[in-house]
């Protein structure tokens, strides 16, 4: 799977988008090209999929037409019984390939979904860009880098079970993703727990499932390398449909632990887990995790003990990006809820307008006619996109340059002074503490 080397070239490649595409779509004659949408959308996992579906529509609202073709979205939920399903994500992927104007796709939210789905997708040449998988096997062969082990490197084949070969039959990629991976998402809490918290001893817990497990085995790779105790370890399969962390908590607290660490996503009830710390660990006891609890409905999960969760997203925080307030004001004046702007909103808005722009050029290549799916995905070797997130660019594997880790801490919104929150429900929010970037390595 290699690629050509990156090009430069965005300013020329965005002004042609600019004159051919706006917000008004009068100069749309040609036809429409759909852009197709995957996340989940329901139950448990509206507070996930709404807000970055949100950040898809405003991109292509923005831009309207491209080169003469109105943009549109089409948008599947993947989520079944209020949690995301990978199989229900295979099948949307497979509707979008049987509609001939869906030119690409993003998403999907979850990692364990973009595993089901890419080769669907890689079959039909037609490009995929996630703004919030974040497992590493979906793109690089290395589970866990020794950087974080302090020995050796874990395969993917030895500690997640498949490879991104396994995943691209026609041995060709066309996945990329704007957020990082878990090799770093993980040990950015871990290194937070132990400088910042000074914490030394934590329990983990997990989901099983391909990003809960991942991010979760990252993190206890990091914390134990750099002296910290994990006393108790527990994945907990099928976590959906468990109500009762009790016992894993009360052995946890039982060893020692001053913390919990739990990777996977709120829909899979960890943040119930926050909740039932209450009478077990101390008041002051952390929860900790990854991007899968940055959201409204673990706040509502954990309940009165929502605050002092501490937890990562995978990209840079668009707020603290001075060039990304307009788009940002423009947004949260289309979307005035509260719930409606989310931790992957931006990413989401990004990913758009970097598959608007492979769209643009490909059309371009094709002497304004409109492209097939593989001269949107030949073009994505030209992307050098800067937007919200800052600059983009995708490596040899798809994945993004940028190595930011953004954290955030829960708080009652009492607390937080003039401090603007990423989201809020009820009385608690999510409010950015700091980011660390791990360009220079690990």
């Amino acid at each position: 799977m290699k690629w050509p080397k990156l090009l430069a070239g965005l300013a020329v490649a965005s002004l042609a988008l600019a004159a051919c595409g706006g917000s008004s779509t009068g100069s749309a004659v040609k036809g429409t090209i759909k852009i197709g949408v995957d996340f989940p959308e329901s139950g448990a996992e509206t507070s996930n999929g709404v807000p970055a579906l949100n950040g898809v529509r405003f991109a292509v609202t923005k831009t309207g037409s491209v080169d003469g073709f109105t943009l549109e979205v089409k948008n599947l939920d993947d989520a079944v019984a209020g949690v995301h399903d990978p199989a229900k994500g295979a099948q949307n992927m497979a509707a979008f390939v049987d509609d001939s104007k869906v030119l690409g796709v993003i998403g999907p939210f979850n990692s364990s979904v973009a595993k089901a789905e890419i080769p669907v997708t890689n079959r039909a040449s037609m490009v995929q860009i996630s703004p919030a998988n974040t497992n590493p096997c979906l793109t690089k062969t290395v589970y866990i880098p020794a950087a974080l082990t302090g020995t050796s490197d874990v395969s993917c084949a030895d500690g997640a079970g498949y490879t991104p070969s396994g995943l691209r039959p026609t041995g060709t990629n066309n996945y990329f993703r704007v957020a990082t991976t878990d090799d770093f998402q993980g040990p950015a809490i871990a290194d937070y727990a132990l400088n910042t918290l000074k914490l030394t001893k934590v329990a983990v817990a997990s989901d099983a499932e391909a990003y809960g497990k991942g991010i979760a085995d990252a993190f206890t790779a990091r914390f134990k390398n750099k002296g910290g105790t994990v006393v108790f370890r527990q994945d907990f399969p099928n976590a959906s449909h468990i109500s009762d962390f009790k016992s894993f908590l009360r052995t946890a607290a039982g060893k020692g632990a001053q913390a919990v660490y739990a990777g996977g996503t709120n829909s899979n009830n960890l943040c119930v887990m926050r909740n039932q710390m209450s009478g077990i660990f101390p008041a002051t006891a952390q929860f900790l995790g990854g991007d899968g609890l940055v959201n409204g409905d673990c706040l509502k999960d954990a309940a009165n003990e929502a605050a002092n969760i501490f937890a990562s997203i995978a990209t840079v925080d668009a707020s603290g990006n001075p060039a990304a307030k307009s788009t940002i004001d423009g947004f949260k004046a289309a979307y005035p809820n509260a719930s409606d702007f989310g931790a992957y909103t931006m990413p989401a808005y990004d990913a758009t307008k970097i598959l608007i722009q492979a769209i643009h050029l490909a059309i371009q290549a094709n002497g304004g006619n409109s492209p097939s799916r593989a001269q949107v995905l030949a073009q994505m070797t030209k992307v050098d996109y800067t937007g919200v997130l800052g600059h983009t660019t995708f490596d040899a594997n798809g994945d993004t340059t940028a190595k930011v880790i953004s954290i955030y801490q829960s708080k009652a919104t009492s607390d937080a002074g003039s401090t603007a929150p990423l989201t809020t429900q009820g009385s608690y929010g999510w409010y950015y503490v700091s980011k660390v970037d791990y360009s220079g390595g690990l």
